[in-house]
Formats: structure tokens, sequence, C-alpha cells
């Protein structure tokens, strides 16, 4: 397999980990009552409740595994290739939470989505 195919293949799957975690953090945050977040003492009884759920944990195990696959990426490419790369989360980001959170997809981040698509095929190709 050549290094820049397996470079994106593991930019790909540290995307898709990162946007899973990502979703997993929002459902998790969904369920908890944010209207107590005032001041200091608010915000940090919002994250001692956000920590008792377990979907953050499945959050946080996500983004560890994104982590260690985007360590490969960097390990075997410039990074001015595999941050650029990475960018394919924003598509991964419309799509998902489209999906599993419901979220809609208007014409604005439609075209937003598909310019950002045209840049990381133009990074590739470079």
């Amino acid at each position: 397999m050549p290094a820049t195919i397996k470079v994106m293949l593991l930019i790909l799957a540290s995307e898709i980990l990162n946007v899973t975690g990502q979703i997993f953090f929002k459902k998790s945050t969904n369920a908890i009552d944010a209207g107590k977040m005032r001041g200091f003492s608010g915000h940090v009884g919002y994250l001692k409740r956000a920590l008792t759920k377990s979907s953050i944990w499945v959050g946080f195990i996500f983004q560890v595994l994104c982590v260690a696959m985007w360590l490969l990426a960097l390990a075997q490419a410039d990074l001015s290739f595999v941050f650029p790369a990475g960018s394919i989360q924003y598509i991964f980001i419309l799509f998902g939470t489209h999906i599993f959170l419901g979220e809609k997809i208007d014409r604005m981040k439609f075209a937003g989505t598909i310019f950002l698509m045209a840049g990381i095929i133009l990074i590739a190709m470079s």
C-alpha cells in the first residue's frame, strides 16, 4: 500500500473516531441541565455532573483512539499535509450530527462543506 494511501486511511480513522467522540460528548451534554451554569461553581457542578455520564467516558475513549491514529499519521507525513486533510472531520460532523443528533443541514452548511471537500481534494493532490 503506498504511503500516501496509508496516511489518508490513518487520517480518516482518526477523524471518524474524533467525530464519534464529539457526538457522544454532545449527546451527553444534551442530557444535562445547563440552566444552572451561573458563575464558577455552576460550571464546576456542571462538569461534575457531566463526568458521571458513561457516554462522556465513551467519548473520551474515542478521543484517545483518535489521537493515537493522528500520531501515527503525523509520524509518516508532513504536518502541512496531515493537518489540512484532517479537515474532512467537518464533512463527517455535518452528516453525523444530522444522522445521530437530528441537526438540520441548511444550504449554507452544505455549500461550505462542498468548498471544504474541494480544498481537501486540492491538498491531497499536492
